[in-house]
């Protein structure tokens, strides 16, 4: 068997998972004691930043053959269907995305040529010289330095009135009025 290119390699679409009750219990899974928020919300258009990455690519990088079998993605599917655990909390999703992106993304940019080498997904930092300070899901380390942090988060929890309310922060103080004079006073 000849192996793939990366176009043929990284062209596999993932079913979409979902989760099996279809409405999960309300509440965070994240029960942690030291909490952090978020200052801001904002959209990030992964598939369509993709395409415009990869379409700006030449040729030769997308059929440069890289060393995989060709069965790698039926593997990753069957490893993926084997998946009994409810996909409910954070660390429930971990498995599925290194099976998913983070072994794929890897393999597809390891020392064959790419003419743009950029960062690996690994799951700790404990190796680089300077370690992260808190744990992330996952990290982006390049030459040896944290670049970026992956953050898994349980989208069936999230809602869009949810996010909406997020983007537009808090509501405006109540306007309530003064007996004493008749006009609206704001706390």
């Amino acid at each position: 068997m000849t192996s793939p290119s990366r176009d043929e390699f990284l062209s596999h679409v993932h079913p979409p998972r979902t989760h099996r009750n279809a409405d999960p219990p309300p509440g965070s899974p994240t029960k942690l004691t030291m909490r952090y928020r978020w200052r801001e919300l904002r959209p990030w258009a992964v598939k369509e930043e993709a395409q415009v990455y990869w379409d700006g690519l030449s040729n030769g990088d997308k059929t440069q053959k890289i060393d995989e079998s060709p069965e790698f993605w039926n593997v990753a599917e069957q490893m993926l269907r084997a998946l009994s655990q409810p996909l409910t909390s954070e660390p429930t999703l971990k498995v599925p995305f290194a099976i998913a992106f983070q072994t794929p993304h890897n393999t597809a940019i390891q020392g064959l040529g790419a003419e743009d080498p950029h960062a690996e997904i690994w799951s700790e930092g404990s190796q680089l010289a300077k370690e992260p300070i808190g744990n992330a899901d996952f990290i982006m380390v390049y030459e040896g330095k944290l670049t970026g942090l992956v953050e898994l988060k349980t989208w069936w929890k999230v809602t869009d009135t949810e996010i909406d309310d997020v983007r537009a922060g808090p509501p405006p103080p109540p306007i309530i009025p003064d007996d004493s004079n008749d006009r609206p006073r704001t706390y």
